[in-house]
């Protein structure tokens, strides 16, 4: 196996086992990020690492490598304009007067900091003191991230984007071994549930949501693949429920029952 062999091997992989299509150009952070894993195992270079993969005998370094390629970047409040759109429009339009109790699905979680940040803004425009009763899943394809996420530790610099009383209601601070870090309080913790799936292979729930968070997902899909996602996620949806997606991304001439309420912002007709 030569160079170039061992970089479409590694691209016809994540595809496999995410529909994640890696282009030509990722080349280099391809090498960049399995470097850790090639050293682990000796390798001195990809077509020999690749030879190790496709024996196929070490399932749980194909996760390793799904793990390293598949991690997004993100932050707390990140594309802020949804979160004040969902406790401002969707959820009330969706909840009306008699319905209490909802769920949000953050479909793509990474390390948590956007789940985190929807349940920041769920407590404080929907208090579970004045009723109201409600959940967060995460969900994530990489093992790696969602374990991260599930420890809920942030240095001091993530916390940034958040105003200070936010950090002071919902962190705890660190001290000793933790200084320079805060970890989420128990009373948000609780409300997030985590797990590791793949949004394009069965799910093992039939929970409806009333707003469903795929943002920056799509824009690593192939367009049958993001016509798929969308189904499976519309299918999850409350009636009147929404969906929404990054401001890079777009349904526009994808087949689903969902009408354009604003760019990114989508509802289950």
């Amino acid at each position: 196996m030569n160079e170039t062999t061992a970089f479409q091997f590694i691209i016809d992989l994540i595809y496999e086992r995410s529909r994640i299509r890696l282009n030509d150009g990722k080349h280099e952070l391809i090498k960049a990020r399995l470097g850790k894993r090639m050293r682990l195992h000796g390798f001195s270079d990809l077509p020999t690492y690749c030879e190790f993969l496709k024996n196929g005998e070490d399932e749980e370094e194909l996760t390793h490598v799904v793990n390293s390629l598949t991690t997004n970047f993100t932050h707390f409040l990140r594309e802020e304009d949804h979160l004040k759109f969902m406790v401002s429009q969707a959820l009330p339009a969706v909840c009306g007067n008699s319905r209490k109790q909802f769920k949000v699905w953050c479909a793509a979680c990474a390390s948590g900091e956007e789940a985190y940040s929807i349940g920041m803004y769920l407590s404080e425009h929907f208090p579970t003191l004045s009723g109201w009763d409600w959940s967060v899943l995460a969900t994530d394809i990489s093992t790696k991230a969602l374990g991260a996420a599930m420890q809920g530790i942030y240095p001091a610099q993530k916390l940034g984007p958040l105003p200070a009383q936010w950090q002071r209601s919902y962190f705890q601070k660190g001290r000793n071994t933790w200084e320079g870090h805060y970890r989420i309080k128990p009373a948000l913790a609780e409300r997030i549930i985590f797990r590791q799936i793949n949004l394009l292979k069965p799910y093992d729930f039939n929970d409806s949501f009333a707003v469903i968070f795929c943002r920056n997902v799509m824009i690593y899909f192939d367009r049958p693949t993001q016509e798929e996602l969308m189904n499976r996620l519309s299918q999850h949806l409350l009636p009147g429920g929404y969906l929404i997606v990054g401001h890079a991304e777009s349904l526009t001439g994808l087949s689903v029952p969902l009408q354009r309420v604003s760019p990114s912002i989508y509802r289950k007709a």
